[in-house]
């Protein structure tokens, strides 16, 4: 990840990296680093914008809601 890469790209990074560690930490050891990344690269993109970060959030949550009502992951 770089922060020449376009912003929705790297949301779409940090939705999936939160998606993964919302669903591991119910089963066990979460991994936090590749979230960690993600929301560094994320919020330090001169692109950055509060409303894409509130919905890459709001999606990973949904996304972790369909893997627990269903255990399968939405497709993106």
């Amino acid at each position: 990840m770089s922060t020449g890469t376009d912003i929705s790209v790297l949301y779409v990074e940090f939705t999936e990296a939160l998606t993964e560690v919302l669903a591991e930490n119910a089963v066990g050891a979460a991994r936090r680093g590749r979230l960690a990344r993600a929301h560094v690269v994320v919020k330090n993109h001169p692109d950055f914008n509060e409303s894409g970060y509130f919905l890459a959030v709001e999606t990973a949550f949904a996304q972790w809601q369909t893997i627990q009502n269903t255990g399968r992951r939405l497709a993106a």
